[in-house]
């Protein structure tokens, strides 16, 4: 009878650990439903509902963004990372001429930023210098 008990006590423990660490490797996943076609990592990638997640959970940062329509992906190496635990996961989009370049992962447990290409810094410079207004006469 003892042996019955101890059985059922070690499957208990090993479930419980085993939802404990899908749910550790689960804090820095995403998926998130992006509207319209979007830049990373130098991609265009087209609308639809992409899962981020690191590439090796053993604290690297290196992320992929893969589309869980057409199973394409991308890497990504961010520049910066934040410790800071957000209730929500998300992805931030920049507008810039025309397109939307991702900016900005935000995770359970931080938040990922990405540089965004020289070219598209140039941009949104110009489109700022066009749509200030010019004081001479």
């Amino acid at each position: 009878m003892k042996r019955q008990y101890l059985n059922v006590l070690f499957t208990v423990i090993c479930v419980l650990g085993l939802g404990l660490g899908a749910r550790a490797q689960d804090e820095d996943t995403i998926v998130a439903k992006v509207p319209y076609d979007f830049v990373v990592g130098g991609r265009v990638l087209p609308a639809g509902t992409y899962r981020v997640s690191r590439v090796d959970s053993a604290g690297l940062r290196e992320l992929i963004v893969r589309s869980s329509d057409t199973g394409a992906g991308v890497f990504v190496i961010p520049t910066v990372f934040a410790y800071a635990p957000g209730e929500r996961a998300k992805l931030s989009l920049r507008p810039i001429g025309g397109k939307y370049f991702l900016t900005a992962i935000q995770t359970l447990n931080g938040v990922y930023t990405m540089a965004l290409p020289r070219s598209a810094i140039r941009l949104a410079q110009m489109e700022q210098q066009g749509a200030s207004p010019s004081g001479s006469n």
